[in-house]
């Protein structure tokens, strides 16, 4: 299907209410479209069969999900070009945000000084008013950028629209192997800089590491880790440990995984319990589908690929909300962590710019 053909069947869905999902897989130039034929919710039952997933941070709210069986299924081979204007898309940042924001991670702090937790990650949102949506340039901008990332934009009557170019896979499987992945510290790029990773950031890193091969050893098996390396996304670099194994032979095996990894160490923190009652009890917002996860489960093909939503941005009406966040530890700096989150808002600042 050519792009212009995925988009009239787009704004179709779209002026009916009807839910959709777009998506493309890191490093390809294809777009796939999921059309639910229908206007019935279909809540997940079992959401890891034949559908595309929406779910939020917090497990005790309701995920969502748009059934293959029940949609048309498309695919374009043909991704949009626009040049962006970043010196329009660069954010405003308000002091009261940052005051805010820095009593947030201040109070993250002394918290772990307490010695209950290891890591806090907390966030913050930005909400920034669209001058006019348009569902086109929406997708010509989101689809032609971030190309190593995943990349989607969701929309159901029931969670207004989301979208984002996520680098952070949450499981991967193809029958009954799987991956997944440890992602921490954020530092932003600067031309050709050599990057540099301090001890902050490195411990970071293997807290995340040890806390998910720890949820894992007792629901998989043959776990294996790699070495940890750099990884670019967009104009920011992360350090990130890729983590494999099998499925254990029952019907609950992947739900049982995903249970263990969701949220992760790296949007919640560790231990995963206390950081989470930390964020639900302080950071004053719900983050709603922000840091939760997203993706497809194939049954046919047997395999699932599910990202954990970061870089994102929900729009409702003429109002875009964007999201970020940063993992804090007893040597954060919470000057540095207020600046972390700002460079991450610009990464989704920079796919709104042509509705801002």
């Amino acid at each position: 299907m050519q792009y212009s053909e995925l988009f009239k069947k787009l704004i179709t869905h779209f002026e009916k209410n009807l839910p959709f999902v777009l998506y493309s897989m890191p490093n390809t130039n294809t777009i796939h479209g999921v059309f639910q034929n229908t206007l019935t919710p279909i809540i997940a039952e079992n959401p890891f069969e034949d559908s595309f997933v929406l779910a939020p941070f917090n497990a005790a709210e309701q995920l969502f999900q748009i059934s293959i069986p029940a949609s048309v299924v498309v695919r374009c081979d043909e991704i949009p070009k626009v040049s962006i204007n970043e010196s329009i898309a660069a954010i405003e940042e308000r002091q009261e945000d940052k005051i805010a924001h820095l009593r947030l991670v201040k109070s993250a702090i002394q918290k772990i000084k307490t010695g209950s937790a290891q890591k806090i990650v907390v966030s913050r949102k930005k909400e920034l008013p669209l001058q006019e949506f348009n569902v086109q340039k929406l997708c010509d901008s989101l689809f032609s950028q971030h190309t190593t990332a995943f990349r989607y934009i969701w929309y159901h009557p029931e969670t207004h629209i989301w979208c984002g170019a996520t680098p952070e896979v949450l499981i991967e499987t193809k029958d009954s192997n799987f991956s997944t992945m440890a992602l921490a510290g954020t530092q932003q790029l600067h031309g050709k800089s050599i990057i540099f990773w301090e001890k902050k950031e490195k411990n970071e890193q293997q807290w995340v590491v040890d806390a998910i091969v720890d949820n894992l050893l007792d629901k998989t098996t043959a776990l294996t880790v790699s070495k940890t390396q750099t990884h670019i996304a967009g104009n920011l670099a992360h350090l990130k440990t890729d983590i494999r194994g099998v499925l254990q032979t029952n019907k609950y095996a992947l739900k049982n995984v995903i249970d263990a990894l969701h949220p992760t160490p790296a949007v919640c923190g560790t231990p995963k319990k206390r950081a989470q009652v930390f964020i639900l009890e302080n950071e004053g917002y719900n983050r709603e589908f922000y840091a939760g996860f997203l993706g497809v489960s194939n049954t046919t093909k047997n395999e699932t690929n599910l990202f954990v939503n970061l870089r994102c941005v929900k729009i409702e009406a003429s109002k875009a909300t964007l999201y970020a966040g940063g993992g804090i530890t007893i040597d954060s700096d919470p000057e540095d962590e207020w600046e972390e989150t700002h460079n991450k808002l610009q990464t989704m600042a920079k796919v709104l710019q042509p509705l801002l």
